[in-house]
């Protein structure tokens, strides 16, 4: 390294070090819980993870040693000095602050607590104070270890920043031969990806994840920097469109003041940071009501026949007619009752549906949400005990044999065929609360009992899980059980009378109009006929309210990016007011010269609004091909729904662009009033 220059092999190996440092550690705090766990059945492992990071950060450590050192000998106002010193100073702290949270992770996972725990970062920080080491006093640790994510944080942001800036103090001839090597190979690694690895993640597989992740960073880096390349040409071919469009892309690509080019810099990412705020936020709102349409539709019937506080007598007639109506699809009865399910452990409140096994899947997708047991085990409750020794249901099988070694475990005798418990299928989330698996026996309570000298006496029955499911609607799974129609209408007394009918038809979308039409046809007082919006009206209409009002929110976002662009154009009428008087004095119209700046205006907000929709896409294409878990004890859903609407991306676009070009108005006209005589007067 030079006196002159400042930037020498060592500065930009170390600015590629700690930039690789920084995703390193994001994606170990991404992956962290697959991590632990590999660790703890893997010793050689955690020994291999271990001196990998120890290497780097004594590499780190060396390096913005020995370049900060290097800095401090440059002559005061050399240009780059204050840049490499500073690299240097910010690469060793974040190397000191790296080892510290690195080498907590690294503690935790070698005192295995975190398979105990769970394997979380939150984990591991409550084991190592609580359990792994109970004598000392180190409540210490997990204060460290979030002072020090934050600094690694600020640290990290400032260490890119810094390498980035350090790449202009390469020779501009070097930088091109770079960036032709670097378009080259990344040309080559976007065909190798595209060939070799799939854009959509296996579920359950790691590799294929991993696979599906480099591809779309792979497209994404190439497709940027394609763009990129493009910009120069195509400016080139709007210069020739005409005399308005030359000069306002010769304004844009003109070398401009410091201030000026930050401002138009800001301007562009202002508009591409709102859009692409607007059009994520847009899409998690559609996915959340696309997901819980078709979990609502999967689970429910699209249109509900029964009568209000009333069960239905002779509905068989009904049940025929309906299944002739053209545009339906299935219809099944149901027997609905809130009952109080009892296990040995625990009890819970729950919904009993009583349902027909043999037309119940032509309405709703409980056999195909079944994780354990059978749908048919409700209509052949003895062979819940007897499972088939297939190896196709090995999960089911286990629980089965799980459920009766408890059963002889607690001295129950062992069931006869004959004398067969009826099935009870039950939700994932109860199954959970009440610690059951399949061939458990549980106590049904009901409110439909006898009459006593003291009051109603609630009538009581001993059924046998046949079968759990999983629905992904927490609320569906906590509170939902089903058990044969024949049995529910002996159990709750209500011998050929059910609560309704459950129907299936051809376009969902067209639910409400085959509803109303049900109504004359089917010629019986007192029937109540609901499509599925309307009884989850007020659901749908809360999330219609709440993406409006996130619409107009975040739109407050783009409004405020076109304040940006008006203070740059602003800005840049001022700085232009030579050339704008001199374009009137060659015979420039006001209108012409208005058009000119709007253009610009038009540019401006046509670059940020394809940057923010490209990274919208590239966002909410990851989330909703690689998931991003969620809470299902919190939320209904236990992975983040998206939902990509071509409709959406253009109507945010047209409003950015409309938004942008509004800004442009009054800057422009600003423009078109500058004369000739004051603006060439000190020229």
């Amino acid at each position: 390294m030079s006196d002159t220059r400042p930037l020498g092999v060592w500065t930009g190996v170390l600015c590629a070090l700690g930039v690789v440092q920084t995703v390193a550690v994001l994606v170990f705090a991404a992956t962290s819980t697959q991590w632990f766990q590999a660790t703890l059945s893997d010793d050689v492992l955690w020994v291999r993870l271990a001196i990998a990071w120890a290497t780097v950060q004594i590499t780190l450590l060396l390096l913005s040693i020995a370049i900060a050192q290097r800095a401090t000998k440059l002559a005061r106002g050399a240009r780059g000095r204050a840049r490499v010193l500073g690299l240097g100073i910010t690469a060793l702290l974040h190397a000191l602050i790296t080892s510290a949270t690195i080498g907590i992770l690294l503690w935790g996972a070698h005192a295995s607590v975190g398979h105990v725990l769970g394997g979380t970062v939150a984990s591991l920080l409550f084991g190592l104070t609580h359990l792994a080491y109970p004598d000392a006093d180190l409540e210490w640790v997990p204060t460290l270890y979030h002072a020090a994510k934050t600094l690694q944080g600020i640290s990290g942001a400032l260490l890119v920043a810094l390498s980035a800036s350090c790449w202009f103090l390469i020779p501009a001839e070097r930088r091109q031969r770079f960036w032709w090597v670097f378009d080259g190979a990344l040309v080559l690694a976007f065909i190798a990806a595209t060939v070799s690895f799939p854009i959509t993640p296996a579920d359950g597989d790691d590799a294929s994840l991993a696979r599906a992740v480099a591809r779309v960073a792979v497209t994404t880096v190439f497709v940027v920097r394609l763009v990129l390349r493009l910009v120069g040409p195509m400016l080139t071919a709007f210069e020739r469109i005409g005399f308005r469009s030359m000069v306002a892309a010769r304004h844009l690509r003109a070398k401009k003041t410091g201030f000026l080019a930050a401002s138009s810099t800001l301007s562009i990412l202002a508009v591409g940071v709102s859009t692409c705020m607007l059009i994520s936020t847009l899409s998690v709102m559609g996915g959340f009501r696309a997901d819980l349409k078709k979990k609502i539709l999967g689970n429910h019937a699209h249109i509900v026949v029964d009568r209000a506080h009333e069960e239905l007598a002779d509905w068989q007639p009904i049940l025929r007619q309906v299944r002739e109506t053209e545009g339906v699809v299935g219809a099944t009865p149901f027997l609905q009752v809130e009952v109080m399910v009892s296990s040995l452990s625990n009890r819970a409140g729950a919904v009993l549906r009583g349902i027909d096994p043999e037309t119940v899947s032509e309405v709703t997708d409980l056999a195909h949400n079944m994780t354990h047991g059978k749908l048919e085990y409700l209509r052949h409750p003895e062979r819940i005990l007897t499972p088939p020794t297939s190896p196709t249901n090995k999960g089911a099988i286990d629980a089965m044999i799980e459920g009766a070694e408890r059963a002889a475990a607690r001295g129950i005798p062992e069931e006869k065929p004959e004398d067969a418990m009826p099935g009870l299928i039950v939700g994932q989330e109860l199954a959970r609360a009440l610690r059951l698996v399949v061939g458990d026996r549980v106590t049904v309570v009901s409110p439909r009992g006898d009459l006593g000298p003291t009051g109603p006496i609630p009538k009581t029955r001993s059924f046998r899980i046949a079968g759990i499911f999983y629905s992904g609607m927490y609320e569906y799974d906590m509170k939902h059980a089903y058990i044969d129609l024949g049995v529910a209408q002996r159990f709750f007394r209500s011998p050929d009378r059910i609560s309704g009918i459950e129907i299936k038809v051809e376009d969902v979308e067209r639910a409400h109009l085959l509803a109303a039409d049900l109504g004359p046809s089917l010629g019986r007082e007192g029937l109540r006929i609901r499509d599925w919006k309307t009884m989850n009206q007020q659901l749908f209409g809360a999330l219609a309210l709440e993406k409006l009002a996130m619409f107009i929110t975040l739109g407050i976002a783009i409004l405020i990016a076109g304040f940006s662009v008006f203070g740059t154009l602003t800005l840049l009428v001022q700085e232009k007011r030579r050339e704008v008087g001199v374009l009137k004095t060659m015979g420039t119209s006001a209108r012409s010269v208005i058009r000119i700046f709007v253009i610009e205006g038009l540019l401006i907000g046509m670059a940020g609004g394809l940057m923010g929709l490209g990274l919208g896409f590239v966002l909410t294409f990851a989330a909703e091909h690689f998931g991003i878990q969620m809470n299902p004890e919190v939320y209904y859903i236990d992975k983040l729904p998206v939902h990509l609407d071509p409709t959406e991306f253009a109507l945010v676009g047209a409003a950015t662009v409309v938004v942008c070009l509004a800004a442009t108005l009054f800057p422009a006209y600003q423009a078109s009033r500058v004369r000739p005589v004051d603006a060439l007067r000190y020229d």
